[in-house]
C-alpha cells in the first residue's frame, strides 16, 4: 500500500445513540466481509446490550474508519469513567457488550474489512492516542487466533504502552463435518453410552417432544419458559440465574426478539406430558451454532438428562442442516461437561493496555499511600 492510500484513512467517532442506532446495515454490512464475523459483533446484540447496560458512567465511543468513502473497520467501543481507590479517576475504553466482572458477549474483537487489519488497528490505536480518549484499555474476550492481538501488542510497544495479554480461557466446539453417525463414533464410549441410554429413557416418557420457536406472537411465552428453566436450574444448586439479573433479562427480552426475526434464534424445548422440563438457547449464525444459555426442571426426574438430550437433538439437527461448527463457547467454573462433548478448542483471551500517563499517576497514588500509611504509624 502506498503512502497516499494510507493518509487517505480517517476516523469518525459515534457518541450518539441515534448515530448508533442509523449504522445497522453498513454495520452487519461490514462484518460479513470480516475474519471476525461473529454473532456477537452484530449490530443488533451490541445496540440491545447498550440499551439495556448504559449507565450514567459511560460514554458511546464508536469509531468508523474509512478509506476515502469507504467503510473498511469498525471499533466497537465505549469509555467508563472509573476511580481508583478514591484517589484519583481515569477513563477506562472498553468492548460494547462486555462489562468487567460480566462479560456477556463472546469473540470481541475490532471489526476489519479483511485485509485491511493492520490499516484500521494502528490507525484506531493513533486516534485513541492523539485526541486522548481515555487512559487505559481492557478488551475482553478476544479470539486468541485473531490477528487483533498481535497487532496490539506490537503497536503498544511501540507507543510504550503498558501491556497484559489475560490468561487464555478454553471455548469448545465440535466440528461437523460429515455425518450424525460420524459424530458419535468420535465421541467416548462413555459418552455414546449416556446419549443411547437417555434416549432408551425418553421413549419410556409419556408424550415425549422437541419443540423449536419460531412464532413472534408466542415469544413472550417462550421467553418465560427460558428464564423459569434457566433459573430452576441454577437456583437448585444454590447460585443466582443470569437470568436474575434485571439488566441482563431486559437484554435477552430486547435482542431476542430481533435474533428470532432474522431467523438466528434456536430456542428449543423438551416437553414430556405438555410440560417443558428443559431449553436450550443457541443462535444460528455463519454456518455455525453458538449455545448461549439453558436450563432444566430439577425437580424432573433425575434418572434422565433432558441437557443431553436437547444438545444432541440439537447437535443432530445441525448436521442435517449441514452446518459445519457447534461452538459451546468460552468456558465457565460449571462447564466441565463441555469439554464430554468434543476435543476441539480455541482460546479467548483479555488484553489491557495502560497509557504511560495512568501508570505514572497510579505509581504516585501508591507512592503517597505508602508515605500516608508511614506517618501514621509514626504518629
Amino acid at each position: 500500500m502506498n503512502g497516499n492510500q494510507r493518509h487517505a484513512v480517517k476516523i469518525q467517532r459515534i457518541s450518539a445513540p441515534e448515530e448508533f442506532y442509523s449504522l445497522q446495515d453498513k454495520w452487519n454490512v461490514l462484518l460479513a466481509e470480516s475474519t471476525a464475523n461473529n454473532f456477537f459483533l452484530r449490530w443488533e446484540w451490541l445496540w440491545a446490550w447498550w440499551k439495556a447496560y448504559e449507565d450514567k458512567n459511560y460514554k458511546l465511543c464508536i469509531l468508523l474508519i474509512f478509506r476515502g468513502d469507504d467503510l473498511i473497520g469498525i471499533a466497537p467501543f465505549y469509555i467508563v469513567h472509573k476511580s481508583w481507590r478514591n484517589l484519583f479517576s481515569y477513563r477506562r475504553l472498553m468492548f460494547l457488550g462486555t462489562k468487567e466482572g460480566n462479560v456477556i458477549s463472546e469473540y470481541m474483537d475490532i471489526i476489519c474489512r479483511d485485509g485491511d487489519e493492520e490499516d484500521v488497528i494502528r490507525r484506531v490505536i493513533e486516534f485513541v492516542a492523539q485526541e486522548d480518549l481515555c487512559d487505559d484499555l481492557f478488551l475482553h474476550m478476544i479470539d486468541a487466533s485473531s490477528k487483533t492481538i498481535n497487532l496490539l501488542e506490537s503497536i503498544s510497544h511501540n507507543m510504550k504502552f503498558l501491556r497484559i495479554v489475560a490468561d487464555k480461557v478454553e471455548s469448545p466446539y465440535i466440528r461437523l463435518n460429515g455425518s450424525y453417525d460420524g459424530f458419535l463414533n468420535g465421541l467416548s464410549s462413555m459418552m455414546r453410552h449416556n446419549i443411547r441410554t437417555n434416549e432408551r429413557r425418553l421413549e419410556s416418557c409419556s408424550d415425549a417432544a422437541f419443540s423449536k420457536a419460531d412464532d413472534i406472537s408466542e415469544f413472550s411465552r417462550d421467553f418465560e419458559e427460558l428464564v423459569r428453566l434457566h433459573q430452576c436450574r441454577w437456583e437448585s444448586r444454590g447460585l443466582h440465574g443470569s437470568f436474575s439479573k434485571d439488566r441482563f433479562r431486559e437484554f435477552q427480552r430486547m435482542v431476542m426478539p430481533y435474533i428470532l426475526k432474522n431467523g438466528h434464534l434456536e430456542l428449543r424445548f423438551l416437553s414430556v406430558s405438555g410440560k417443558k422440563i428443559a431449553a436450550l438457547y443457541n443462535i444460528r449464525y455463519n454456518n455455525k451454532i453458538y449455545f448461549y444459555q439453558s436450563g432444566l426442571d430439577a425437580s424432573f426426574d433425575r434418572k434422565l438428562a433432558p441437557g443431553l438430550l436437547l444438545h444432541n437433538h440439537s447437535i443432530k439437527e445441525a448436521v442435517s442442516n449441514g452446518l459445519k461448527e457447534y461452538d459451546f463457547l468460552p468456558m465457565g467454573n460449571l462447564d466441565s461437561y463441555k469439554k464430554h462433548w468434543t476435543k476441539d478448542c480455541r482460546y479467548v483471551c483479555n488484553i489491557y493496555m495502560a497509557r504511560p500517563g495512568i501508570v505514572k499517576l497510579a505509581t504516585a497514588a501508591q507512592d503517597k499511600m505508602r508515605t500516608a500509611y508511614h506517618a501514621m504509624r509514626e504518629f
